[in-house]
């Protein structure tokens, strides 16, 4: 047990909380993990779409492992803002410091203005689709629906929206297989879209589909898909070759389309809906992303 005499709240029990309470713990000192959810494993447990099983299970193990440190307490279902006070907290309960490791439980908005009123409308987030996706099996699931639409626009960068590429790019797909009588499960879609639609003779242009399409404001080697480090020129061009491939090996599977070096300016809408984006393309100079005027285009789809 500890000998120190600072105590630690953190809030979060995920990834960046139970490691940050690992680390504070093995140095003797008292740490206190609060968390919003009965669980404490955040985007581990329903920002990983479910074919990700083997994967949410080891860092679920890992998250386990180090709350499990017997210098760290771990209380479920409270809600930072509603169940307690952060000024409250940080002056009044005694801890020598407050750790936020809140994470990414909340979708960035785009930065278009009043964008969110078209939420449900033609505009959709990351984590309630994924949410979604991964319970909408369920008999008494009775959250948000999605309806899955061809030309779909996403916009994103890094892994989680390869995520989002893959399940649409995966329900297309089983949905039309379905029609010509061909029932295949999501599991043999994940190892491989295309070496299915090849087995079976098919093409997409065969079933129909024309894809969605992945829009990246930076090029397609600053994606950030590859923990490699990038401290030196030569790291860097190490990292940005396997970036490359990764989003190869991504689209040579799953048959989504990329636009690189786009970045929406504004919204089209009718009748309410948003039916698409303004898309203006960009360059990037030391290392910045830099608009390029009078690029500026319409790309509409049926969902962004």
């Amino acid at each position: 047990m500890s000998d120190s005499k600072h105590i630690v709240a953190v809030f979060g029990g995920a990834v960046s909380g139970a490691e940050a309470a690992f680390q504070l713990a093995e140095k003797g000192i008292k740490t206190i993990v609060f968390d919003q959810n009965t669980l404490p494993y955040g985007k581990i447990e329903d920002g990983l779409p479910k074919w990700h099983v083997k994967l949410r299970d080891k860092e679920e193990g890992r998250i386990n492992d180090k709350l499990s440190h017997p210098n760290v307490s771990f209380v479920p279902q409270v809600k930072l803002g509603e169940d307690i006070d952060f000024e409250d907290i940080a002056r009044n309960w005694g801890f020598s410091a407050v750790l936020l490791a809140i994470g990414a439980w909340r979708d960035r908005p785009l930065s278009i203005p009043d964008i969110d009123k078209y939420v449900h409308k033609g505009l959709y987030y990351q984590n309630p689709f994924i949410y979604w996706f991964n319970h909408k099996h369920e008999p008494d699931f009775q959250g948000q629906s999605f309806e899955i639409k061809d030309e779909t626009i996403i916009i994103g960068g890094g892994l989680a929206s390869l995520d989002v590429a893959k399940v649409i790019m995966f329900e297309l797909v089983q949905k039309a297989l379905a029609e010509k009588g061909h029932d295949v499960n999501l599991f043999t879609l994940d190892r491989s879209i295309a070496k299915v639609l090849d087995s079976l003779g098919y093409t997409l242009e065969d079933l129909g589909i024309k894809g969605c399409t992945l829009y990246y404001r930076r090029r397609i080697k600053d994606m950030p898909l590859s923990p490699l480090p990038t401290d030196t020129p030569e790291q860097l061009e190490k990292a940005q070759g396997v970036r490359e491939k990764i989003l190869n090996n991504y689209q040579s599977k799953y048959l989504f389309n990329m636009a690189p070096c786009h970045v929406p300016v504004d919204k089209i809408v009718e009748d309410g809906q948003l039916v698409g984006l303004v898309m203006q393309e960009t360059k990037i100079e030391n290392g910045k992303v830099i608009p390029i005027p009078g690029s500026e285009k319409e790309v509409r789809g049926p969902v962004v």
